[in-house]
């Protein structure tokens, strides 16, 4: 008995056991397919052309990349480190500004300190945070 694979159109003769190797692939991607369909499992690969990878389609465009984000946290512990060496008032001047979101007027108001000597403190604390960094 002799064997055919089509390939691209193509009966190509082939052996029983390369025969048997190739169907068991074929019916293996079958299978596959089936339980995606039946899980309703949907692979981003199957909307590829041949201009477009699938993937790409649902890239988020607005996101950062791998790269900006291994950045932005390798700075942010840095920072994270800075801020332990500052003292607790400064500590929490920073906090207050940047983690609850006050404004120095607010402080002002809460604390009962002028604006100009919050703003130079607050100033002073970036500058000292900034050599710290450098």
């Amino acid at each position: 008995m002799q064997y055919f694979i089509r390939i691209k159109g193509q009966e190509i003769p082939v052996t029983e056991p390369v025969y048997k190797l190739y169907c068991q692939g074929e019916r293996k991607e079958r299978y596959f397919r089936e339980s995606d369909y039946h899980n309703k499992v949907f692979s981003y690969d199957s909307l590829d052309t041949e201009e477009m990878n699938g993937c790409e389609l649902m890239a988020d465009r607005c996101g950062r990349t791998v790269e900006e984000e291994v950045e932005l946290r390798l700075e942010t512990e840095r920072l994270k480190c800075a801020i332990t060496g500052l003292e607790e008032p400064e500590k929490e001047l920073i906090r207050r500004i940047y983690v609850y979101e006050r404004s120095l007027r607010e402080i002002s108001r809460e604390d009962g300190i002028p604006v100009a000597t919050l703003h130079y403190r607050h100033q002073k604390i970036l500058g000292k945070l900034k050599k710290i960094l450098i």
